[in-house]
C-alpha cells in the first residue's frame, strides 16, 4: 500500500464520522497527523480528497461484485462484504456529499444502489437454492442489517457503549446472522472469510478509536 493510499484510508475514517465541509486543508492535515506541506504533495485541495474517498468506496464495489449465483462457497463472503459496505458510510458523510458535490454523490449513490439491488437478487437466489431462510423477504434482510450495523456504530460514536462492547456486538451479530439466516448454520468459514472478519474489525477500530470515548 502506498503512502497516498494509507492517507486516503485515514481521511475516509475521519470524514465518515466528522464530515468534511467545515474543515480546511490545514485542519485536515492536523487531523491526519501530517504536515500541510506533505498533504499538498498528494492533494491539491479538499475536492481531491473527497473524490479519492468516494473512489475508494466505488473501487471496493467494483472489485467485490455480487456473485451471479448464490452458493455455499460465496455466501459468507458476500454477507461480510455487504456488512462492511453498510458500515463504511454514514448519514453525515452522504448528506455533506449531496450538498457540496452533487455529481460525486450521484456516482456514489448509483454504485451503492446497484450493489444492494444486486444483493437483494442474490438473497432471493439463495432462498431459491435453499441456502437461507425463505419466510422473510430479501429486502427486509438488507433493511435489518442496515438498522443493526448503524445502531451499533452510532452507539459507539455517541458513547453509549465502549469500543470493546461495539466489537463484541459486531462479532455477535455475524454469529447471529449465520445461525438465524442460513439454512445450514454449519457452513464452514474459510481462511479467507476469517481473514476478512479481521479486516472488518481492524477497520472498525481504525475508525472509531481515532476519537475520544
Amino acid at each position: 500500500m502506498t503512502p497516498k493510499e494509507e492517507l486516503i484510508i485515514k481521511f475516509n475514517r475521519i470524514i465518515l464520522i466528522q464530515g468534511f465541509s467545515t474543515f480546511s486543508m490545514v485542519e485536515l492535515a492536523k487531523m491526519a497527523d501530517i504536515s500541510r506541506a506533505k498533504l499538498y504533495l498528494y492533494f491539491k485541495n479538499k475536492d481531491e480528497i473527497v473524490a479519492a474517498v468516494v473512489k475508494r468506496h466505488l473501487d471496493f464495489i467494483q472489485k467485490n461484485p455480487i456473485p451471479k449465483t448464490a452458493e455455499d462457497e460465496n455466501l459468507l463472503t458476500t454477507i461480510l462484504n455487504s456488512l462492511l459496505l453498510i458500515g463504511s458510510t454514514s448519514e453525515l458523510f452522504e448528506n455533506e456529499l449531496k450538498q457540496k458535490y452533487p455529481q460525486l454523490y450521484q456516482d456514489f449513490h448509483h454504485g451503492y444502489d446497484n450493489y444492494f439491488k444486486n444483493l437483494k437478487t442474490y438473497y432471493q437466489n439463495a432462498q431459491t437454492n435453499k441456502l437461507i431462510i425463505d419466510n422473510i423477504s430479501a429486502g427486509f434482510l438488507i433493511f435489518q442489517n442496515r438498522i443493526n450495523i448503524h445502531g451499533i456504530l452510532d452507539s459507539v460514536q455517541d458513547n453509549q457503549i465502549t469500543l470493546e462492547k461495539g466489537e463484541k456486538y459486531l462479532r455477535e451479530y455475524f454469529i447471529y446472522q449465520t445461525h438465524s439466516l442460513l439454512v445450514n448454520p454449519n457452513v464452514v468459514a474459510s481462511d479467507d472469510v476469517k481473514k476478512f472478519q479481521k479486516t472488518i474489525i481492524t477497520e472498525y477500530y481504525g475508525t472509531y478509536s481515532m476519537f475520544d470515548h
